[in-house]
C-alpha cells in the first residue's frame, strides 16, 4: 500500500546503512570525508563553534538506519511533502528520530503575495530550539529563490532570548515547482511562548516580498538531564565532562578544560555518544556545533538520542583539534600586509591582502580542512573589533590544498598598529582512544 514511500525511505536508508562505528574509523572519516566546496561561503563571526557547510555529511557512511516500516511509511505518506522534509534532515539522527516518533507538528499556515505562496509546513520543537519547515510555490518559474531576511517574534508577550539561528537556500524545486527549506532557531534559555510570528522576506530574480506568518506550537517536550562529572586525559590534556541536557533536537554537552593544560582545545572532531549496542550519535554536522563559554569551557552539541532509552550510554572520543596556548593567535601588521606571528609550521602565507574591510589569508595544508578558522579580532590594545562576517574557499591540488579565508572587520582602514586574530579551528590535533560510561 505504501510501496512508493517505502522505496523512498529505502533510498534514504542506503545513505547510512546499519553500522557500528569503530573508533578507529572515525579518524579516517574526519580527514577523508570532507566534501570539496568550490564556491565562497559566507560565515557569521560570533563566539560560536562552526563546522562549514562542506562537512554536512562527514559521517554519512556510518549512521545507523532509518526504520523502513509500514507504520513509518504510512506516516510519511499521510503528510504532503514529508518525504522532502525527511530528505532535508537525513544527516541528523535526532530529527529523523523525532519524525519516526511522530513528534513533527503540522502547521500549514500560508500567505500568497505577488504570485508566490509561502507555507509554514510544520515544525520540530523543544524547550531550547525550534526548526521550521517551509515551502514556496511560485506561479511562474524562477531559476532560483532564496530567503533574504528572517526573524521570529512572540505574539503573547513572552520574551524570546534568542542565541542563534540559521537558514540555507531552499532546496531546488521538485516537479511541481515547489521549493522547500528549513529555518533553525535556538534560545539561551527555555522559552514559554507558544504563539509566534515569523517575519520572512523571500527573494528571486525580479522578486522580493515580505511575509508575516503567525503560527502556534502545540507540544514542546522538556529536556532530560544527565549528570556526568567524569574526567579524561588525552596527551596530557585534562577534560571534564560535566553534564548533558538531552533535547529532541540535540544534546548539549557541558565540557570543561583544565586551565593548567598546555594546549588550547579548539574542536572535538569526533566526540560521540554510543549505546550498549554500538549505535552512535555524533556531533551536529550542519550548523552550530558548539558554543564557547570561555577559553576553558564550552557546550558541544551532539545529535539527539532523546527518543532512545539505552540501558548503557558511553562518551567516546579520540581526536581533538588543539594548539599550544602561546600560538593560538595570528598577529598581523595590516599596514605592511603581512603576518608577524603565526603557529609553528608556517602554514599561512606570510603575505596577507587588505581589500576594503576584508582581511584575506591563504593557507596550505596536506589535509582537507573545511573549517572557517577565525573568531575574535582585537586591536593592539586588546580591544575587540567588530566583525560579523567572513568567507572561505579553496583550490584543490594533487599534493596539497590552498585555502583562502577572509574576515570582515568594521572600519579596518582606521585600525592602527598590529591586530590579532583568535584561532577557533586549526589543522593540528591530539589523539587518543577514550570511552567513558555515563549511564
Amino acid at each position: 500500500m505504501f510501496e512508493k514511500e517505502e522505496k523512498k525511505l529505502a533510498d534514504f536508508k542506503s545513505t547510512y546503512d546499519d553500522a557500528t562505528i569503530p573508533v578507529e574509523a572515525i579518524d579516517a572519516a574526519i580527514l577523508a570525508g570532507f566534501q570539496k566546496a568550490k564556491q565562497k561561503r559566507k560565515t557569521n563571526i560570533k563566539k560560536w563553534v562552526f563546522s562549514c557547510a562542506a562537512a554536512v555529511i562527514i559521517f554519512g557512511g556510518f549512521f545507523t538506519s532509518i526504520r523502513v516500516s509500514p507504520a513509518f511509511a504510512s506516516y510519511i505518506a499521510a503528510i504532503p511533502g514529508m518525504d522532502r522534509i525527511v530528505e532535508m534532515i537525513i544527516h541528523d539522527k535526532g530529527m529523523i528520530a523525532a519524525v519516526e516518533n511522530e513528534y513533527y507538528q503540522e502547521i500549514g499556515v500560508s500567505e500568497e503575495k505577488n504570485g508566490v505562496k509561502l507555507t509554514i509546513d510544520g515544525a520540530i520543537a523543544d524547550e531550547n530550539g525550534l526548526v521550521l519547515f517551509y515551502s514556496l510555490q511560485p506561479e511562474k518559474k524562477y531559476e532560483s529563490m532564496w530567503i533574504e531576511k528572517v526573524d521570529i517574534k512572540s505574539v503573547d508577550g513572552k520574551e524570546l532570548n534568542q542565541s542563534s539561528f540559521g537558514f540555507g537556500a531552499p532546496h531546488i524545486p521538485d516537479k511541481s515547482s515547489t521549493y522547500q527549506g528549513m529555518i533553525e532557531y535556538f534560545f539561551k534559555e527555555p522559552y514559554e511562548a507558544r504563539n509566534f510570528q515569523l517575519d520572512i522576506t523571500v527573494g528571486a530574480s525580479g522578486y522580493s516580498e515580505a511575509f508575516k506568518m503567525p503560527f502556534t506550537l502545540k507540544e514542546v517536550k522538556p529536556a532530560k538531564q544527565l549528570a556526568i562529572n567524569k574526567d579524561v586525559t588525552i596527551q596530557g590534556q585534562k577534560i571534564t565532562f560535566v553534564n548533558a541536557e538531552i533535547y529532541p533536537l540535540r544534546v548539549a554537552l557541558h565540557v570543561k578544560m583544565d586551565p593548567k593544560n598546555t594546549k588550547k582545545l579548539l574542536n572535538f572532531d569526533d566526540l560521540r555518544l554510543v549505546d550498549e549496542k554500538g549505535e552512535t550519535w555524533s556531533k551536529i554536522q550542519n550548523g552550530i556545533t558548539g558554543s564557547r563559554i570561555s577559553d576553558d569551557e564550552e557546550i558541544v552539541y551532539l545529535q539527539s538520542n532523546y527518543f532512545n532509552e539505552p540501558k548503557e550510554l558511553y562518551l567516546a572520543i579520540n581526536k581533538i583539534q588543539a594548539i599550544d596556548k602561546d600560538e593560538a593567535n595570528l598577529v598581523i601588521d595590516i599596514e605592511k600586509e603581512k603576518i608577524i606571528k603565526q603557529p609553528k609550521g608556517s602554514r599561512f602565507n606570510p603575505k596577507v591582502t587588505v581589500s576594503g574591510d576584508d582581511l584575506i589569508f591563504k593557507m596550505r595544508t596536506k589535509e582537507e580542512f573545511s573549517y572557517f578558522m577565525f573568531s575574535t579580532p582585537k586591536d593592539r590594545n586588546g580591544k575587540e573589533l567588530i566583525s560579523e562576517s567572513g568567507f572561505s574557499n579553496f583550490a584543490d591540488n594533487e599534493d596539497y590544498q590552498v585555502y583562502e579565508h577572509a574576515i570582515n572587520i568594521k572600519s579596518l582602514h582606521s585600525v592602527k598598529g598590529p591586530i590579532s586574530l583568535e584561532l577557533s579551528f586549526y589543522p593540528s590535533w591530539i589523539v587518543g582512544s577514550e570511552k567513558i560510561k555515563i549511564k
